[in-house]
């Protein structure tokens, strides 16, 4: 064995903002405590990659690093976590970033956030968790990063009643420039909101903003009780909804202090959803190094590792 790498990267509740400014696309992205963590090690007596076979992407990013690294070699990729595909949880993009940054650091490189956006968008449209903090970031074509601050003290009361959206498919429609440019002065007023939010630490005017982004985003993704969802959340002490905006799930969006736990069987009776889950606010940022990773007495890791 040449060298090994791990590396964590976090998904998402949707995202805070998606639209266009001016015909160009953007997202702010939300990340939460849900992630994809990824074990690997290289060989350089073998050019093929132990891969699991649904994780086609990530082995289209080793493809990508192995020509520009002029690496000959192969390895083997483990997955202890993963995240729900189709949903709007990031899962793509953080598949990518955490295969991407675990080989990097198996061969002595430093992974750059930069550089791991520049992959994923390589592959498809990205989330931008793999920067730190909460950013803004053209996501079909990269560029325009903004960091808009860190996280915010907020939980997510996320819903989703089935099927997947497939991220290629979603950013292809022929309709959604013409979606993009008809909200365009909503999308503003719900970026200027989330700005102030985070610039300001209101969790309110960050969640006000998002809503918005949700209720436009309605008439190109539908969700199931949209409105009595949003009333109900507010009815129990919620200051909004947030998002996939090209995914399944929607969520309220609730101040950390509320007890989520107590709500979580009348909105399954109420609204009927397939999956049910409180999600924890987080910044975004790649963890990853050199070898092994060991934490503690997380035996599940371990057994990961070492493959």
């Amino acid at each position: 064995m040449l060298g090994s790498g791990w590396a964590r990267c976090p998904g998402t509740c949707g995202e805070w903002v998606q639209g266009a400014r001016g015909g160009v696309p953007f997202l702010v992205d939300s990340p939460v405590e849900r992630f994809v963590e990824v074990s690997l090690e290289v060989h350089c007596d073998d050019q093929l990659w132990d891969i699991p076979k649904e994780k086609e992407k990530s082995r289209q990013v080793l493809a990508l690093l192995r020509k520009e690294l002029q690496f000959k070699g192969g390895g083997r990729v483990r997955f202890a976590k993963s995240l729900p595909v189709g949903k709007g949880m990031a899962s793509s993009t953080a598949d990518i970033v955490a295969s991407a940054a675990a080989f990097y650091r198996a061969l002595d490189f430093a992974p750059r956030a930069e550089k791991l956006a520049a992959l994923a968008l390589s592959i498809e449209p990205s989330d931008s968790v793999m920067f730190p903090g909460i950013t803004l970031m053209n996501h079909t074509q990269g560029g325009g990063v903004e960091t808009l601050g860190p996280a915010l003290q907020a939980q997510f009361l996320a819903l989703d009643w089935g099927g997947t959206v497939d991220t290629l498919a979603f950013n292809a429609r022929l309709d959604l420039a013409s979606h993009y440019r008809y909200f365009e002065p909503e999308i503003s007023l719900a970026l200027s909101l989330v700005k102030e939010g985070f610039a300001e630490g209101d969790l309110e005017k960050a969640a006000a903003g998002s809503t918005i982004s949700a209720r436009c985003n309605q008439e190109i993704n539908t969700k199931p009780y949209f409105e009595e969802f949003y009333a109900w959340v507010r009815i129990n002490g919620g200051l909004g909804l947030i998002t996939a905006h090209s995914g399944t799930l929607i969520a309220g969006v609730f101040a950390i202090t509320a007890n989520l736990d107590s709500l979580v069987l009348e909105v399954k009776e109420r609204f009927l959803p397939s999956t049910v889950e409180v999600l924890q606010a987080r910044g975004g940022g790649v963890e990853s190094g050199s070898g092994e990773r060991r934490r503690g007495n997380d035996n599940a890791w371990r057994q990961f590792a070492l493959g």
